[in-house]
């Protein structure tokens, strides 16, 4: 990945080693997503996303829309992504995640453990199928998150 591309991802689970001054303090909602329960069949990811540089000049940033996916058994546990978030080439972030429109059929913690953000979920008993909600992350770069769920039994 380019130092330019790098500037503006969202890491995904990777963890960097680097202090950081946040956008807020960390470990916003953290006691209520340490103690999840997690479920035995979790697949969960954020690709990178973001406003990339192409060197074409200003306003020519290249926009890659974050969109999260969630595969999961339906045992009672929750499944988490972990993720970090860089803007211009700063030390991670954290930002304040709030859930915009909640799940359908199931239910969705939000926040941050350390200097890593996180989203969980957790199906409503019995369900199987899919399932969508969407998370807003505030910060120097706003974003709607949408995550895209599918839960077998």
């Amino acid at each position: 990945m380019s130092r330019s591309v790098l500037r503006w991802a969202v890491l995904g689970t990777a963890s960097l080693a680097l202090s950081a001054c946040a956008f807020v303090p960390p470990n916003q909602n953290a006691a209520v997503l340490t103690a999840l329960h997690p479920a035995r069949a979790c697949s969960a990811s954020l690709p990178t996303f973001g406003r990339f540089p192409t060197g074409a000049g200003a306003g020519s940033d290249a926009y890659v829309p974050p969109d999260a996916q969630i595969a999961m058994g339906n045992d009672g546990g929750w499944c988490m992504i972990h993720f970090d978030f860089a803007v211009r080439g700063e030390i991670p972030v954290i930002a304040p995640l709030r859930v915009t429109r909640p799940p359908a059929h199931g239910e969705a913690e939000v926040g941050s453990v350390g200097r890593s953000m996180r989203i969980a979920y957790r199906p409503a008993p019995g369900f199987a199928g899919t399932d969508r909600f969407t998370v807003y992350m505030a910060g120097p770069e706003p974003w709607d998150i949408p995550v895209h769920v599918t839960v077998t039994r």
